[in-house]
């Protein structure tokens, strides 16, 4: 047996795997990317400048929501984390890519506006809570 012959495999296969699940990672990031781009006055949500591995987004300028990739080999698992002193903390379900570049075990990451759509009802949690922050102020 040839240890070096079958680690060189194991380092083909894995990279080759990791490379896919990048690219779906990336598939995903530009889906967003470009519809958020697209629809920055209409939804108040604009994409601050790209770092590996996550995408960040503000919401009305003040809100930070961190869509962070959180897993490197398999599946990849996508949390979403609000950054507001005001709001406090945000449960925003977490997401899965699998293998074959499905979202949530529905979307096809091809479908484009079906992703955005998922991004939006992540979003939605972010409305109801500065909503409900701003009824809550009113009540004072």
């Amino acid at each position: 047996m040839n240890t070096k012959l079958d680690l060189k495999e194991k380092a083909a296969l894995i990279s080759n795997k990791k490379c896919k699940m990048e690219k779906l990672w990336n598939a995903y990031s530009m889906a967003l990317l470009t519809r958020i781009t697209a629809t920055e006055r209409l939804y108040h949500h604009q994409v601050v400048p790209y770092q590996k591995e996550r995408l960040r987004v503000k919401v009305f300028g003040n809100i930070t929501l961190n869509i962070v990739r959180s897993s490197t080999f398999g599946a990849i698992n996508i949390n979403y984390l609000v950054e507001s002193p005001e709001l406090g903390i945000i449960d925003i379900p977490s997401s899965c890519i699998d293998r074959q570049g499905v979202l949530d075990n529905v979307i096809s990451l091809a479908e484009g506006e079906q992703v955005f759509d998922h991004y939006l009802n992540k979003l939605n949690f972010i409305y109801n809570a500065i909503l409900q922050c701003s009824a809550q102020a009113e009540q004072i």
